[in-house]
């Protein structure tokens, strides 16, 4: 698929600095150009464009003429790869299609494309552009009481119900969530020996988390998989006029229902403390058992993958702060092996 070309060039003659040495302002000029690029092959009249964030992502708020409102994403590249958000783009389109979950719609270009592959002078590598319907609500994080999470849990099961049922179109991503490394990424922590920087106590700590994880993955009912949204927490789902909202459904992929869940409890763990937690686990266990049995498997084991998850990403984009990381892990592990109770650091 060829990309598209913005139309806004540099005066001959100029020099461009390079784009990694660029601020974030300086990086976010630039690709202005992109995103007006990104909306013309849309039939779509354009009032207005504004940044919305630039963290993973550069995202815009976009109004059109007629006052409709959207979310146009700016991939950063090498986050996810262009299959990985067409997968999200014909989920999005079936669970539109088939159910009354209110996640964003897909706005198809001209050409019927979800997802547009963008270039500009000046902007290394390919951008993925995709245009979605704005997403009414406030974040979920700010209303994180017993009832919106037993609707979080609700929401969770429907989701898993249309993952099971549904059919991919061919061309769908085949990458299967089975390990604590999934998509790709290199092995530093252990492939590449990031642990043995760490002393003797932690590096076993790390270690044996590493054999709970793959132990926990293996004994996973392997007729239980099936799409899942794997991050689904509560900054990607808006409360609105008291009905949740999923959205950022860019991690789409196959997995097991134990580890999507898994991934929302670590989050909102690490948001409301280990004091509310219980209460709020139990809320969401509740809404989700209105649908399907909650599944079998240890939930606290798939969430030290994800700790393992952030230890190796830290040792890969931070290696100065992996050791005091490593360190925190290392008596997280510990501990839980000594009470089976997760205790994440302060």
């Amino acid at each position: 698929m060829p990309a598209h070309a913005p139309t806004r060039r540099r005066p001959t003659g100029t020099r461009t600095r390079p784009f990694a040495d660029l601020t974030p302002a300086g990086k976010q000029r630039r690709l202005a150009a992109l995103a007006v690029a990104a909306l013309e092959p849309y039939d779509l009249k354009v009032r207005r464009v504004r940044v919305h964030a630039f963290a993973t992502n550069l995202l815009y708020r976009v109004r059109s003429d007629t006052g409709e409102r959207f979310m146009l994403r700016l991939a950063v590249p090498g986050w996810r790869t262009l299959t990985d958000l067409q997968a999200e783009a014909a989920w999005l389109e079936a669970i539109r299609r088939d159910t009354d979950i209110a996640a964003p719609t897909v706005v198809r270009a001209r050409d019927g494309e979800t997802v547009l592959p963008m270039r500009a002078p000046g902007v290394p590598d390919v951008w993925h552009a995709t245009l979605m319907t704005w997403v009414d609500g406030r974040l979920l994080v700010h209303h994180l009481d017993e009832v919106n999470v037993t609707c979080l849990g609700e929401l969770f099961a429907r989701l898993h119900v249309h993952g099971k049922a549904w059919t991919p179109p061919a061309g769908f991503t085949d990458r299967r969530f089975e390990a604590f490394l999934s998509r790709g990424e290199p092995d530093v922590l252990f492939g590449e020996g990031a642990i043995d920087e760490l002393g003797a106590d932690d590096r076993s700590a790390f270690l044996q988390a590493r054999a709970w994880v793959e132990r926990a993955y293996a004994s996973l009912d392997r007729d239980d998989l099936r799409v899942i949204h794997c991050d689904l927490w509560h900054e990607n789902v808006k409360v609105d006029r008291g009905r949740l909202r999923p959205f950022d459904f860019e991690d789409t992929i196959w997995g097991y229902r134990l580890h999507d869940l898994a991934m929302g409890m670590l989050d909102l763990l690490e948001t409301v403390g280990p004091e509310r937690y219980p209460d709020l686990l139990a809320a969401c266990k509740s809404g989700y058992e209105q649908l399907l049995p909650w599944p079998e498997g240890d939930l606290e084991v798939l969430q030290i993958g994800r700790l393992l998850w952030k230890a190796n990403y830290v040792a890969r984009f931070h290696r100065a702060s992996f050791g005091r990381m490593g360190e925190a892990y290392g008596r997280t592990f510990r501990g839980f092996e000594q009470n089976g109770a997760l205790r994440l650091p302060a």
